[in-house]
């Protein structure tokens, strides 16, 4: 497959929740942020695996969405003393809910395909890529927001209490002091 096929294949996908990748299969896909704007492109040997974990609840390293939304109530961080805490755990949990629930992602199965093959059709894609696709490719350092009219949404839903509110109250203040 040629660079600018897989780019446009996957640029036509169809934009899917994060759990409906399909798993054990290698290929490529394009993250979309919470207002649906594509974000980054990757590739991976377990589509479902890499999109619906890692990046949901991985650590801040290459875990896009992990990295876009820990802030304000979101914010968890497991080189900080908040490690152990309830209330970091509480918002990691609420962090990877609003991921799932409203981020999405094409994805471009490449069954079969050799490792080797994949890292290079992704380099390649990622050249061809126009903004905003590679926004977060190769940054390490993606500036992080917490969509508050979202997250008080998913509050709700969630059926979250005063003392989880409370909790991620406190995680905002410890985000703030940074």
């Amino acid at each position: 497959m040629s660079p600018q096929t897989a780019l446009t294949d996957i640029s036509c996908a169809p934009l899917i929740k994060l759990k409906e990748a399909p798993d054990g299969v290698p290929g490529l896909y394009l993250l979309h942020d919470h207002t649906q704007t594509p974000r980054y492109i990757g590739k991976t040997g377990n589509l479902h695996h890499r999109i619906y974990s890692n990046h949901c609840v991985g650590n801040m390293n290459s875990h896009k969405f992990v990295c876009a939304y820990n802030a304000g109530r979101l914010w968890h961080s497991a080189e900080k003393a908040d490690r152990g805490s309830a209330d970091g755990r509480l918002a990691k949990r609420l962090r990877a809910e609003l991921a799932r629930r409203h981020c999405r992602v094409r994805v471009l199965p490449l069954p079969g395909i050799s490792e080797a093959d994949l890292g290079q059709l992704e380099t390649q894609v990622r050249r061809l890529a126009p903004n905003p696709m590679n926004d977060w490719n190769d940054n390490k350092k993606i500036p992080a927001s917490e969509p508050r009219e979202l997250v008080d949404t998913l509050l709700d839903e969630l059926g979250w209490r005063e003392a989880e509110r409370a909790a991620l109250a406190r995680q905002e203040a410890l985000w703030r002091a940074l």
